[in-house]
């Protein structure tokens, strides 16, 4: 939507990169092939696989871009939108890297507080989005590190409510049961960033994407460096999307352990949180951490923000009666 685009931008032009057929191919001082393929440089805007992902999502291609990881298209869009000394809202506690993005592109970042149960009021939300005058609203649908998942509902009332890009990051989304929240045809104000690396188990090879409208899409490829997904990431992408039947096991997995983890973290008096992702935000005596470090068992400490509160990550089946045994041998030692 060109009233939220930096003044910059829309006097820029997206670098184009030429896909033709050729025989020989001397225009873009490639190194000689020794490794087949390898050294050419890959499809520019992924039109392969942006291809296969617009017919499971039901898009036109050029609503979507691919980035090196969903975190590169939080940065494209903050360069796209964010000009230096506006305003980016999103609540707290969430995903960290929204303020340092923020900060590394000259804008001001401000948090709403979750409420003591960790839910967000939409009223009141909406309310500081208005009163701070923001330029980007960011919101971890579900919430990282919380597991909150908000309502389709309530991110449409959000949307009609504020006037900014609202930046909806659904890196968790596949481990919900609720339905995916897509109104990018009927808002133009509204990007939805989802990724590889969950879900999809291809954390290492970086790649994200986003659903916006066309126009929105085309202001992203301006600020976009060619070239941004390689061509083994594209290929890695291509086999996953085209073989659902492991993730969809590996789906069904996680939430399966990730509600034996909760009633078991509950019945510990460990005051897990509702989750709608692949981890469980829990509150908890140090010792339990200190054990389970000990133990070379990682989980992530909030205590910076919340203190005594943590998130663990669902694993395997195997990993995650570790972890119980672990928390049962402090508790029983301590009692």
């Amino acid at each position: 939507m060109e009233k939220y685009v930096r003044e910059e931008i829309k006097k820029l032009n997206a670098y184009e990169v030429l896909n033709k057929d050729f025989t020989i191919k001397l225009d873009a001082n490639e190194g000689v092939e020794w490794i087949k393929g390898l050294n050419r440089y890959p499809l520019d805007k992924s039109d392969t696989l942006r291809g296969e992902l617009a017919k499971k999502l039901g898009k036109d291609k050029d609503e979507i871009v691919l980035g090196n990881g969903s975190s590169e298209l939080i940065e494209l869009a903050m360069k796209a939108y964010l000009e230096a000394g506006k305003t980016v809202v999103s609540f707290s506690p969430t995903f960290s890297m929204y303020q340092i993005f923020t900060i590394i592109h000259k804008g001001n970042y401000e948090e709403y507080p979750l409420d003591d149960k960790k839910k967000l009021n939409i009223e009141g939300f909406v309310e500081f989005i208005q009163e701070k005058k923001a330029k980007l609203v960011i919101i971890s649908n579900p919430n990282n590190p919380t597991g909150l998942f908000i309502p389709r509902e309530e991110i449409k009332k959000i949307l009609t409510s504020v006037d900014a890009m609202v930046i909806l990051d659904e890196a968790y989304i596949e481990f919900t049961n609720e339905p995916k929240t897509d109104f990018t045809k009927e808002f133009k104000n509204m990007l939805v960033l989802r990724t590889f690396s969950k879900a999809m188990g291809l954390a290492g090879i970086r790649l994200g994407y986003m659903i916006a409208d066309k126009e929105n899409i085309g202001y992203i490829n301006r600020v976009r460096s060619p070239y941004n997904v390689n061509a083994l990431t594209q290929e890695m992408g291509l086999k996953v999307l085209n073989d659902q039947e492991i993730t969809n096991k590996n789906i069904e997995m996680i939430k399966k352990e990730r509600e034996k983890m909760r009633l078991f973290l509950q019945g510990k008096d460990l005051n897990p949180f509702p989750s709608e992702a692949n981890f469980l935000f829990f509150q908890a005596p140090k010792a339990v951490f200190d054990a389970l470090e000990n133990k070379a068992v990682l989980i992530r400490d909030f205590s910076g923000k919340l203190e005594g509160y943590y998130r663990l990550t669902i694993g395997t089946p195997q990993e995650n009666e570790s972890v119980r045994k672990i928390i049962k041998e402090v508790q029983h030692a301590t009692s």
